[in-house]
């Protein structure tokens, strides 16, 4: 698990690396929210088409070899990335496309990823472990930009692109270095039926259900403004890779030590209390950020930002990781990965063609009371969500303790 973590963690820098370079590029060449957010839209909008085919190969191969012929494919595409920066390219649909392909590559290993830390850890250590994943992207998060912007310096974009294709390596040599396998039950039927068998699973798991619920209304509101750092830093304060990166930094620091905030307070408080305060937060949070006046605003906006989602996503997967059946555990974490990727593409559609259209303070300020609108229409919608959320273990305890108090000894 530790050689795995530690591989994770430089990957993840060089993914935040290539973010912010690539980025702040198309930022500095376009002037368009729009088109600044899809280079971080075609990161993540493979989930929605990759992600199912990968819970699949998660679900009848060894999760382990699916996972690293992943990396190595994104390791590929990566490279012919930093080749055609190296060759002068900056068109936005070039970069975004090429991006996409190495996305997509690491969408399909996802789901693998996911199954197999289960099996790594007791089950009173799931948020513990999905916090360790936290901890490594927003390592990543606060170094690579940092390093991104030092290497653009130095050696130019293609070369520090070309780092992130060498990180792809060092992850899928940490995975090949894992001795035991990670084979799963398998099944039959064709791919239609087991796509089926997993989207009926979920919707039969109450708390996998609910926390892809919530997680897709997080990445259609709040999570677009990641992906607008280097537009909005341009935009209101006129600032380049420079300032895109610190607030990006900053948000990767906020985003650790809400990490562990949240794993210390899941040990005393029940998980729906923690998502309703959390989703006060991040609404309070992102208003904060729309209106800040000035880069020290924003960068303390986008830590308490980058907290409060952290925290937030910590607890709504280790809610669908603790509820997966093992052996439809790769189908619903692809499908969990597909709905994050396929909201976020359309929440940053939504946010960035305001922020074209009006501003991105006004449109982020719109994805601040659209997360509280839709909170509170899940409430209205679903009376129990409360206990899918609690878990099975919780409403046992409880009545178990209703019982003690009703029958004292």
């Amino acid at each position: 698990m530790r050689l795995l973590w530690g591989a994770a963690a430089v990957s993840d820098i060089g993914t935040w690396v290539q973010l912010i370079v690539v980025g702040s590029l198309v930022a500095a060449h376009s002037g368009s929210a729009v088109q600044t957010g899809l280079v971080a839209l075609a990161t993540f909008m493979p989930q929605g088409i990759a992600s199912p085919v990968g819970g699949l190969l998660a679900d009848r191969y060894d999760r382990r070899k699916v996972f690293a012929s992943a990396l190595m494919a994104q390791a590929v595409v990566t490279t012919a990335l930093a080749v055609v920066l190296g060759m002068g390219v900056r068109s936005s649909g070039v970069l975004t496309l090429l991006i996409l392909l190495a996305s997509a590559a690491g969408a399909t290993g996802a789901p693998s990823y996911a199954a197999m830390l289960p099996d790594l850890v007791p089950p009173h250590e799931l948020m513990a472990m999905v916090s360790l994943g936290v901890y490594s992207w927003n390592s990543g998060r606060i170094v690579g930009p940092l390093l991104g912007t030092l290497l653009a310096l130095a050696v130019g974009p293609a070369w520090t692109v070309g780092f992130n294709a060498l990180t792809f390596v060092v992850m899928a040599v940490a995975v090949a270095l894992l001795r035991r396998p990670f084979v799963p039950a398998g099944g039959d039927g064709t791919v239609l039926q087991r796509l089926g068998g997993g989207l009926r699973t979920l919707r039969a798991t109450p708390g996998c259900l609910h926390g892809v619920v919530l997680l897709v209304l997080f990445n259609v509101t709040v999570v677009p403004f990641m992906g607008l750092i280097p537009i909005y830093a341009r935009a209101e304060f006129g600032g380049g890779t420079g300032l895109a990166g610190m607030v990006a930094s900053a948000q990767g620091v906020g985003a650790i030590l809400g990490g562990i905030a949240v794993t210390l307070l899941s040990v005393h408080f029940r998980r729906s209390l923690l998502v309703g305060r959390l989703i006060w937060l991040i609404a309070v949070a992102l208003g904060v950020y729309a209106l800040a006046p000035n880069p020290v605003w924003l960068v303390a906006a986008s830590t308490v930002l980058g907290g409060t989602s952290a925290a937030l996503f910590i607890t709504s997967s280790a809610i669908i990781q603790r509820d997966a059946p093992a052996d439809s555990r790769g189908r619903v974490m692809s499908i969990m990965q597909a709905s994050m990727g396929v909201a976020y593409g359309l929440g940053i559609l939504f946010i960035g063609s305001i922020g074209d259209t009006v501003n991105l303070r006004v449109a982020f300020g719109v994805g601040a009371v659209l997360i509280l609108v839709g909170f509170a229409a899940l409430g209205l919608r679903s009376r129990h969500w409360r206990a899918a959320v609690d878990g099975s273990e919780v409403l046992a305890a409880d009545a178990a303790a209703a019982s003690s108090d009703l029958c004292p000894a």
